[in-house]
């Protein structure tokens, strides 16, 4: 395994990816080459190292992710509805399929590209740790960890938390009958 991206990791965080059990293979669809591929293959088990170390949200052993690379207009569509924290929206989780779905261009060379990866794979957590009221209370913690990455590596989130707070509340306009 390949892990250039060490560099955003605290030294706890290093020593679990050594030691990680091993696990079924998340799925990754739309990489258009084999470079592509290799990055979000190796990104993958490093972020999930950094949640580890970082988080509270347990790792999901029984489901693996399926993660999809979509052009721009497909991940208008997959958001369309849902508010927007920060320069735009770049990644959709859907927990029913546990799809997550990251708008191309992808580079694993760019810090903000792996943090919104991360962001999804948080809420791949979310989804399985516990119930929600409402799938938008997931997001303060989802941006908070986002945040705490983005700042390792020196680089303001530009997450504007007034929304952040008010769409996480689940107002009752959010309750949605299970």
């Amino acid at each position: 395994m390949r892990f250039p991206y060490l560099a955003t990791l605290g030294a706890a965080a290093v020593l679990a990816v050594a030691a990680l059990p091993a696990q079924g293979e998340t799925t990754i669809s739309g990489a258009k080459t084999h470079a592509e591929l290799a990055a979000i293959e190796d990104a993958v088990p490093v972020l999930e190292a950094w949640i580890d170390h970082f988080g509270t949200y347990p790792r999901v052993e029984t489901v693996r992710p399926r993660i999809v690379l979509v052009p721009a207009g497909k991940m208008a569509a997959i958001s369309a509805g849902t508010a927007h924290h920060g320069p735009a929206t770049r990644g959709a989780y859907d927990a029913e399929t546990a799809t997550i779905y990251l708008q191309r261009p992808w580079f694993a060379d760019r810090v903000y590209d792996r943090s919104i990866l991360l962001h999804e794979l948080v809420h791949h957590r979310q989804t399985h740790a516990r119930h929600w009221y409402c799938d938008q209370a997931m997001e303060w913690d989802a941006y908070k960890l986002q945040e705490t990455f983005l700042d390792q590596a020196g680089i303001e989130a530009g997450i504007f938390w007034l929304a952040i707070a008010l769409e996480s509340s689940c107002a009752v306009r959010d309750h949605h009958p299970d």
